[in-house]
């Protein structure tokens, strides 16, 4: 059986990784996200 090829672009994991302790933070950088989000859920 062939084996199975890899869709995943390591470079992108790595780059979301290295965001991951700054998209938590809601007075990070990602402040303006966290701010829209009950206006998004709003909507949905």
């Amino acid at each position: 059986m062939p084996q199975a090829q890899s869709t995943v672009d390591a470079a992108e994991v790595a780059r979301f990784e290295a965001l991951g302790e700054q998209w938590w933070d809601p007075r990070g950088k990602m402040a303006p996200l966290h701010a829209i989000n009950p206006v998004r859920l709003g909507f949905l």
